[in-house]
């Protein structure tokens, strides 16, 4: 009987050994894999103490996206050359002879975006088609919004054709003896700039190439920046024609080669000013602040490093095809106000 009990209490204490183990292993299990659910179906934490707590929310099973990274802005060790540009002039430059006062008179200044294809696939002549209008092109390749560091800017000594210097002539304030020669001084003599509906003025590339400053704070009016031309010069059309709406464009999308290498483009590359995409901050804030339409050609155009093969000749200059959206863009934003205009 004795030897009986002993057997049974050995065989109590290796039963209570055996569960004790198994509860270790089912706790060691729950440690690995501390989530399960109850019988609501909902997410609960069992502890290694055996207390149940609610888990706040299921994680999902993608991690939210990344913020995209800030571009590295790359600073130039030397200025950069504008790609040259071959003009082309054709029939199709010339305004018109006999005016119709019904239809808009569009007044173009800038740079070689504008001056460089003054033909059928030239952005003037694409948007005098579309708005039916008569137009005239002001535009110089090469020239920028500003004056350069050391140019005279009393009237009589005055030697500039940047967009001051444009807009002076207009005025009759300098001569234009200083634009002899170009296609642009044939389109001034035949225009009644009183009579402008519109003034389209484009110009910023070529402040970047010659590192223009773009504001001076103590001097709003510097026109050795690009800000303090742009001021200066909308402020002469505004006191030219009164009843004219301006236009002011910003550069467009550009990309930069050294020696045939790509070297940045115009969100990345600082000239030692800035970005070309802050030249295009620069040019929206001033028609902000003086009132002028703005026709973002960096951003809404289309643009961009995608299409850039497609819409740039050479990182800079317009292709057809890209001289055909710009004008597009252009002739709707035109339509448009003249729209709200009417009614």
């Amino acid at each position: 009987m004795k030897e009986n009990r002993y057997f049974k209490r050995k065989s109590v204490i290796v039963a209570i050994i055996v569960l004790i183990m198994a509860f270790s292993m089912v706790g060691c299990a729950q440690s690995a894999n501390p989530v399960d659910e109850d019988a609501n179906g909902e997410n609960v934490i069992i502890t290694e103490t055996g207390e149940v707590l609610e888990k706040d929310a299921p994680e999902t099973a993608e991690a939210p996206p990344e913020a995209s990274p800030s571009p590295q802005i790359i600073t130039l060790k030397e200025p950069l050359v504008e790609p040259e540009v071959q003009q082309i002039v054709t029939e199709h430059d010339k305004a018109e002879e006999a005016v119709d006062p019904n239809d808009l008179q569009i007044v173009f200044l800038g740079d070689s975006i504008l001056d460089g294809h003054r033909d059928e696939t030239g952005i003037p002549y694409l948007v005098k088609k579309a708005c039916n209008a008569n137009v005239y092109n002001l535009s110089i390749g090469g020239t920028s919004a500003s004056l350069e560091v050391g140019e005279p800017q009393g009237h009589e000594e005055w030697t500039s054709r940047s967009f001051v210097g444009i807009s002076l002539m207009l005025a009759g304030r300098v001569s234009t003896d200083l634009i002899n020669g170009t296609p642009a001084l044939a389109a001034m003599q035949k225009l009644d700039v009183k009579n402008t509906d519109y003034f389209v003025v484009e110009y910023g590339v070529n402040d970047f190439f010659r590192i223009v400053p773009m504001n001076n704070m103590r001097k709003a009016g510097d026109m050795t920046t690009y800000a303090g031309a742009l001021r200066v010069g909308v402020s002469n059309l505004q006191e030219i024609a009164p009843d004219a709406t301006i236009i002011l464009c910003s550069p467009t999308y550009a990309q930069f080669f050294h020696d045939g290498v790509f070297v940045g483009d115009g969100n990345v590359l600082n000239n030692g000013v800035g970005t070309l995409f802050d030249y295009k901050g620069t040019c929206e804030y001033v028609a902000n602040e003086k009132g002028t339409l703005f026709l973002d050609a960096y951003l809404d155009i289309g643009i961009d490093g995608y299409t850039a093969e497609e819409y740039l000749e050479d990182g800079v200059h317009l292709s057809a095809a890209g001289r055909r959206v710009y004008a597009d863009y252009l002739s709707n934003m035109i339509l448009k106000y003249e729209e709200t205009k009417n009614n």
